[in-house]
């Protein structure tokens, strides 16, 4: 598994957006955003004079100041309407991509916020390149070695991620798991973000799988077994396929997951898989195409975002 990754997240600890005085006195007695979405069922006003998102309340409930916030489905109640006369924002760079395969959108930078496709917002972004890298940058990403003490759904062994298991080489991050191995514990490998408090993202892994049958490679979202959001990608066996899950939130909730056949060849090229994790849904996308979205057992808590490959 071979990978390079690009986060667009909403930390929740900072993510506050602070009052700033205006002048209309009704717009006081308004509850302003603190986490830039607006309208709905929270109620939330956009600030006009805050420079982290924008005055228009979008039709998706997010606050912004260009055409897609400020035209058509404007929510007049939570903020300002009309044509925007917002300078055009400039793209965010994205990892390099390799092969043919196709990419999201870049993100867009409003103010202090960066917006993706128009209706979601985040207050940091984080690119990784390995390919200027020679190590794992510990300032954003840290060696998983904690032991997995029971099986995980399609596996039927333990697992245990080692740092041997973990190299930066070839201008990729190589997460390995080992051949020959027949007991518990199968080794394997995983990082995680160092930030532990993120709530809500747009994350994107150019992710190339390894054409060896029977392992499995995810990026995905990670709190607890409730709180937790995947894109897992199992190369043999009756689970084969891309697996798109929200894991369940109480034992008695349904499940919530979809599985596809791939389109492409995931072995001999780099892929964007890409995840969204907002409050009301999580969308899936491969290579800059939705695939799915899943409004079952979002997560809700803050947590940190990893990457394995395991057997």
């Amino acid at each position: 598994m071979y990978m390079s990754s690009a986060f667009l997240l909403l930390i929740s600890a900072v993510s506050a957006i602070p009052y700033l005085p205006h002048d209309d006195a009704g717009k006081h007695k308004r509850t302003l955003t603190p986490d830039n979405t607006c309208g709905g069922s929270n109620g939330y006003t956009c600030n006009p004079n805050d420079s982290y998102g924008g005055a228009c309340c979008s039709a998706a409930g997010y606050c912004g100041n260009t055409d897609a916030y400020c035209g058509t489905g404007c929510q007049s109640a939570f903020g300002t309407c009309g044509p925007s006369t917002s300078p055009q924002p400039q793209a965010s760079p994205l990892p390099p991509k390799t092969g043919s395969a196709g990419s999201s959108s870049p993100a867009t930078k409003e103010g202090c916020l960066w917006t993706v496709d128009g209706s979601s917002s985040f207050t940091h972004n984080l690119n990784i390149d390995f390919s200027t890298l020679t190590a794992i940058p510990s300032d954003s990403l840290a060696n998983s070695t904690d032991p997995i003490g029971s099986s995980i759904g399609s596996s039927s062994y333990t697992q245990l991620y080692t740092i041997d298991n973990l190299a930066v080489k070839d201008g990729t991050l190589q997460l390995k798991v080992p051949g020959g191995q027949t007991a518990s514990p199968i080794l394997g490998a995983e990082v995680s973000t160092t930030e532990k408090n993120i709530l809500y993202g747009s994350v994107r892994t150019m992710m190339q799988i390894s054409s060896v049958s029977g392992t499995v490679s995810s990026p995905f979202f990670y709190k607890s077994d409730s709180q937790e959001a995947d894109i897992e990608v199992i190369t043999g066996g009756k689970y084969q396929g891309i697996h798109y899950t929200n894991q369940k939130a109480t034992l008695t909730a349904d499940q919530t997951t979809v599985t596809f056949t791939s389109p492409a060849d995931l072995t001999s090229e780099m892929h964007e898989y890409r995840l969204d994790w907002l409050p009301d849904r999580t969308d899936f996308y491969l290579d800059g195409v939705k695939q799915t979205t899943l409004t079952g057992n979002v997560p809700s808590i803050a947590g940190a975002w990893l990457w394995n490959n395991w057997r």
